[in-house]
């Protein structure tokens, strides 16, 4: 699973009661053409399953063998020219891509052959609706223009009978955008407010959570202030038009009477200005837009009747609200736990565990011995087990021993150094003049420019 699908968060909070538990401890494709031939005329289970607990001694070898950084490298496409003189055709709801196409003159068996041509590379019969084609023809051929990922294009060129295809990156430019907020009701309600993406201000939270519980120490006047950036095509844009531009903060500050954290995106992630690594070993809350119910601690169960201690936190949200992996790890459990219903443990290093408990359901891929990433889906809210409501409750465990996630003050042990750290340095620097202004603006305030045109997508 990757951090680039972490997730739509959903930010709502519910008011619950009670908890119960029981004691715990695509393979890169060819970039090279395919020719093609052509011929002339999401409910989720709840049952019980057996009890599936990794080895802990293999899970152990897996966290020490697994790399502290995984780097992709993607083939390099050609620069794709601009489309001059095509028609778009958008394919509507309930329509197919042969009803479409057959408006254009392409036959049924030039279409199928072209889903062959495409397999691999995209798949036409999941376009959803809106989506654009641009179709080009020529006395000597006719070519289709898909949208593969944003800012990638797919030509498909019918010539001679044949169908060759062809993925290429479209020219981008980013656009900055500048915003200040200070708050008065809640950091998502006061952003979203102030016009900024839902993505962009769920980025923010899940970053500025390794430092700040956000349902204790997030008061009135506090201060947050981001800068985003925006890519966009500089050509084709009818083309990419039913996509989702993409967003990625680079720049986050939050202010209270306590603290003043600055975060900047460097080489893919962020940190401090000292240089560390703006991560916590474990998030305090493994799920977005949520109310902290219930403490850790000696309380009266809500169902037993009785006072006994409280292991973990709960968080009240929507039924089938995401929750996040929260640190690195190796799922040691994912199944029926008698109480706790649907439950995930996951086996961090240093001896830390987390459990996770009452879920709805567990997300695809969750199954004992898979490496997960801080921030990865594991699972959905919901009610199982001895539970009085909807809710998550998280458990955190040191060698064996619960202790109290809002506690948790072990930060990434990770740090910039040498050469990286001076790079560091310089960019920041670059930025100061950015910063300094961003710090002037008022509540709501936002600005936007230009910054600069890319070759293709990065």
């Amino acid at each position: 699973m990757t951090f680039l699908y972490k997730i739509s968060l959903l930010a709502f909070s519910v008011l619950l009661f009670g908890c119960s538990d029981t004691t715990s401890t695509e393979e890169p494709q060819d970039t090279t053409e395919t020719t093609v031939e052509a011929e002339q005329d999401v409910p989720v289970s709840e049952q019980r399953q057996t009890v599936l607990v990794a080895d802990t001694n293999e899970v152990s070898r897996k966290l020490a063998a697994r790399p502290s950084e995984i780097r992709l490298t993607q083939p390099q496409l050609p620069v794709a020219t601009a489309l001059e003189g095509a028609t778009y055709a958008v394919l509507r709801r309930g329509q197919t891509v042969t009803s479409l196409l057959s408006k254009y003159g392409f036959k049924a068996r030039e279409v199928y052959l072209l889903a062959e041509a495409l397999d691999g590379i995209l798949n036409i019969d999941k376009l959803q609706a809106g989506s654009t084609i641009a179709i080009e023809r020529t006395p000597a051929q006719r070519r289709l223009s898909f949208a593969g990922e944003y800012a990638e294009r797919v030509d498909a060129t019918l010539q001679d009978g044949q169908w060759r295809v062809q993925k290429q990156r479209v020219p981008t430019r980013i656009e900055v955008a500048e915003h200040a907020v200070v708050i008065d009701h809640s950091l998502y309600g006061n952003a979203a407010a102030a016009e900024i993406p839902g993505d962009v201000i769920n980025a923010a939270l899940l970053a500025l959570s390794h430092f700040i519980d956000f349902q204790r120490e997030v008061y009135t006047g506090n201060r947050f202030e981001v800068v985003f950036e925006r890519t966009l095509v500089s050509q084709d844009q009818a083309l990419f038009s039913h996509m989702q531009t993409p967003l990625q903060a680079t720049y986050l500050r939050f202010q209270n009477s306590e603290s003043d954290y600055r975060l900047f995106r460097f080489d893919g992630a962020f940190y401090l200005e000292d240089g560390r690594l703006a991560e916590s070993f474990l998030l305090k809350t493994p799920l977005n837009g949520a109310r902290l119910s219930s403490y850790y601690g000696q309380r009266k169960h809500p169902i037993l009747g009785y006072t006994r201690m409280h292991k973990g936190i709960d968080f009240g949200a929507p039924l089938g609200t995401p929750i996040m992996a929260a640190g690195n790890g190796v799922i040691k459990r994912a199944d029926w736990y008698g109480d706790y219903g649907n439950a995930v443990i996951i086996q961090h290093a240093d001896g830390y565990e987390t459990l996770y408990a009452h879920m709805h359901g567990f997300a695809d891929g969750i199954t004992v011995g898979v490496e997960v990433e801080q921030g990865d889906i594991i699972g959905f809210l919901g009610n199982t087990g001895l539970s009085q409501a909807r809710h998550l409750h998280y458990e955190v465990y040191k060698n064996g021993t619960s202790i109290n996630p809002l506690n948790l003050k072990k930060l990434s042990s990770v740090r910039l150094s040498g050469t990286r750290l001076n790079e560091f340095n310089a960019y920041i620097s670059s930025v100061e003049t950015r910063t300094e202004r961003l710090a002037q603006l008022e509540s709501g305030a936002r600005q936007i420019y230009a910054e600069q045109i890319t070759s293709g997508a990065q």
